[in-house]
């Protein structure tokens, strides 16, 4: 099963304005970081697949990390720059179809996919339904979305200004719970879930993973 290592993510710099990726190097914090991505992925069967889309690949480190379980890699990005990732992924002998873009209006043609990836990316989105809309119209029927959203509620925006993220109640405008009630709708049904927990009174949910079929 592929994993997101420390190893990995030293070698990436950091792509755009809202790339987190500096903080996957830290030591406690950058584990959270990681593992919140390897439990997503551990989710995933153990298969190839043909067209792989990342929405926010950032500084490339998903796309770096499935890639050799993927016949053709394709990122979609808000504000990263291509080229870096490009060269990243070339590197390691992997090519990759990236544009800049909104998920509301992908450049993918309709039922390009048999798998979306995407985390931290919808907590953004005021117009989630129509996010998720936009994902099923490139899937597949029987594809699979991978989808990981941190909880958002006054804990976290404490736990985040913590760590250095300055105004992220004005960014993280949406819930899990909110996005989780439109999967019906969407089109999507639940293969798996599996969230990330802190071990403190209660089980702190801090993250939150689905995997989704494409009905």
């Amino acid at each position: 099963m592929p994993q997101l290592t420390k190893a990995l993510v030293r070698q990436l710099p950091k792509n755009g304005p809202t790339d987190p990726i500096l903080y996957y190097r830290r030591p406690l914090v950058g584990w959270l970081f990681r593992e919140r991505i390897n439990l997503g992925l551990r989710l995933l069967p153990v298969r190839s697949f043909d067209h792989v889309v990342e929405v926010g690949y950032g500084a490339g480190a998903v796309l770096l990390t499935l890639a050799s379980g993927a016949s053709h890699l394709h990122g979609l990005d808000l504000d990263a720059d291509p080229e870096p990732v490009h060269a990243i992924l070339g590197a390691s002998g992997h090519r990759a179809e990236l544009v800049k873009g909104s998920v509301y209006e992908m450049p993918f043609p309709s039922g390009l996919a048999d798998l979306v990836v995407c985390f931290s990316v919808f907590e953004h989105l005021s117009e989630y339904r129509r996010g998720l809309r936009e994902v099923r119209r490139i899937l597949r029927p029987g594809g699979l979305f991978l989808l990981g959203m941190p909880a958002v509620n006054r804990m976290m925006e404490a736990g985040f200004r913590a760590i250095g993220f300055k105004g992220v109640e004005h960014h993280h405008v949406t819930t899990p719970a909110a996005v989780a009630d439109a999967f019906g709708e969407a089109g999507f049904r639940v293969v798996k879930k599996q969230n990330l927990s802190l071990p403190i009174p209660g089980f702190l949910t801090i993250y939150y993973n689905w995997l989704l079929e494409a009905a």
